[in-house]
This record gives C-alpha cells, sequence and structure tokens, in this order.
C-alpha cells in the first residue's frame, strides 16, 4: 500500500485528500492497474508504471538514510495528526519515534526573536523538555531557543523540518545544525517530504501543520500579527486542544514592540483575536479546550496539568 500512495502522489492533482478519502479502497490488497486507474482519470497504467519505480527509489533511499515511512493508514501513524483536515498521507521519520507516543507541546514563534522573546522560550522550553516531548521547527529565533542552550539540545527534542530529511543538502545551516544535534541526543526528525526534497518558500507553512497536529498543547511565545505562526496557530485553533500565550505586562518591551502584538491581540481578544490573526471568518470554527495566559512558571503547571487530564480521558477511549 506504501509504494501505491507514493507512487499516486507523484501524479498532478493527486494529493492528501485524495488518499484519506480513498483509504479504505486502496488498503485491499492485490489491486491491479485498471482498478486504480478507476479511480480518476487523471491516473493512467504508464503513470503509474512509471510512478511504481520511482516510489522504489525512494523507498531505497529511506533504507540508505536509517528512515522510516508510515502512511496515514498504518497503526504507528500519529493519531493526534490524523484529526486535521489535511493530514499528510505519508510521514518519514528519523530518530526516536516513540517520541511520538508521549505528551508533545510545541513551543513556536517568530524567527525574528528579541532578546527577551528568546530567554522566555528557553525558559518555558528547558522546563517542558524534563516533563514531556517539545517540537518545533528548528529554525532561528524562538524555535531555537525553546530547544537548546547553546549548542546542547534538550532531552525529547521532535523537529519537524521543512524538506526532506537529508537535511544536511536540503535544509538551512541552522536547521542541519540543529538536526545533527536533535538526532544526537535521542530526538525526532519528522517530515511530509521525500528525502532529499530542499525546502522551499511554501514548505515551511505546510510543515507548520505537522506541528499543531501532533502537539497536545501549542506554545505562542513571541509573533507578530502578521508572522509565520499563523499558520501553525490556525490549524491548531480547531482541535480542541489547549494554548498557551506568553502575557508578560509589566515589560514595555511586550506592551509596545510589534513583534509581541499578536500575543496582544490574543490575549486581549482570546478567540476573536486567534480568528483575526489567522484570517478565519466564522470565530466559531476556533474550537479550543483552553487558552492559557502563561505569566511566569507557576502558569506552566496549568499546561502540564491539561496534559494530564489527556491521559485520563485517552484511559476511557
Amino acid at each position: 500500500m506504501l509504494r501505491t500512495i507514493l507512487a499516486l502522489l507523484q501524479i498532478k492533482g493527486i494529493g492528501d485528500a485524495f488518499i484519506k478519502k480513498n483509504l479504505t479502497y486502496l488498503s485491499q490488497s492485490g489491486l491491479s492497474y485498471n482498478e486504480l486507474c478507476n479511480l480518476d482519470k487523471r491516473i493512467t497504467p504508464d503513470e503509474l508504471s512509471k510512478n511504481y519505480l520511482y516510489a522504489e527509489k525512494i523507498i531505497q533511499r529511506c533504507k540508505e538514510l536509517g528512515i522510516s515511512i508510515c502512511h496515514i493508514g498504518e497503526s504507528n501513524y500519529p493519531k493526534k495528526l490524523k484529526e486535521i483536515n489535511s493530514a499528510p498521507s505519508v510521514l518519514y521519520m528519523r530518530g526516536n519515534t516513540s517520541l511520538l507516543s508521549s505528551d508533545i507541546v510545541s513551543i513556536i514563534g517568530t524567527r525574528q526573536a528579541t532578546g527577551m522573546g528568546e530567554a522566555i522560550a528557553h525558559k518555558i522550553g528547558s522546563y517542558m523538555s524534563a516533563h514531556c516531548s517539545i517540537c518545533n521547527g528548528l529554525v532561528e529565533g524562538i524555535d531555537k531557543a525553546a530547544i537548546s542552550d547553546n549548542d546542547i539540545v534538550f532531552s525529547n527534542v521532535i523537529g519537524v523540518i521543512s524538506g526532506g530529511l537529508d537535511y544536511i543538502n536540503t535544509s538551512s545551516k541552522i536547521t542541519s545544525r540543529l538536526a545533527d544535534i536533535v538526532l544526537q541526543n535521542n530526538g525526532l526528525l519528522l517530515s511530509e517530504f521525500e528525502p532529499d526534497k530542499k525546502e522551499d518558500a511554501f514548505s515551511g507553512s505546510k510543515a507548520s501543520r505537522i506541528q499543531a497536529g501532533i502537539a497536545d498543547a501549542l506554545i505562542l511565545v513571541q509573533s507578530s500579527i502578521d508572522g509565520g505562526s499563523k499558520y501553525t496557530l490556525e490549524t491548531f485553533s480547531r482541535l480542541n486542544r489547549v494554548l498557551g500565550v506568553v502575557n508578560y505586562p509589566e515589560s514595555n518591551e511586550f506592551c509596545s514592540h510589534d513583534s509581541f502584538s499578536a500575543n496582544r491581540l490574543i490575549i486581549e481578544k482570546k478567540a476573536r483575536g486567534l480568528a483575526d490573526m489567522c484570517k478565519i471568518k466564522d470565530v466559531g470554527k476556533i474550537v479550543l479546550r483552553e487558552i492559557v495566559e502563561i505569566r511566569n512558571s507557576d502558569d506552566y503547571i496549568k499546561i502540564i496539568n491539561q496534559l494530564c487530564r489527556n491521559i485520563s480521558s485517552n484511559l476511557f477511549e
């Protein structure tokens, strides 16, 4: 089934929504080319024949790099990620995949972080990594500060890469360096892109939905209203989970600097502010269990307690 999904995804116009819609049919064994072609006029025997060969190359490349692959129909595909509307059909994983079974907090924010923003991110990341797994995109700014202390990466880190997992050749220098250290410290790297796909202007916003989808809770440290954090927040806002937002009203920088304008908007207007930032017209589509204002370390415990609630509820599923 993996080879079939990889082959279908190479066809223009065939994407994650198509795979998800036809997953039950695709799970049947021994489907012929003609049976697959009946699913959509864009699928042809010649195209499938060519794409199956390409799928084999992808699988072989993953073996060479120590990358495991799972598709959305497999039991090891993250259950939380399936809840998003556009869950990737295929997930590439490199490192400690057991972290996907733990409680996960995504810690996000601007690449143009201020010193204060980085200090807050570092403090939050250090605390959270001792209690659960932490996740972000391994880029400069808040992401880097939230997962590392200089060149030492915290434990239990999941990095969602916006290029393929041959990251030395597909990602920026900062992402590549952080990814190396994450793996050395028994962390995990994820991507929806085949190993040799280079990151581009659009792949970062796509990867952000994975950060949202695998997270039990998400913490916004520092962002402007038009910052890239809106992509992660837009997906996360529909998942009935817990959003933490840094609020530091005692600081002149927090109260006036544009780099905290998204924080101020969400703190002031709650769901309405989040909808405005993410360009969601119907505020009723915002589904969050709670918005937690993070002023000090006491508020970290509120996030951890919410994760414990997740564990309790899962016992009865």
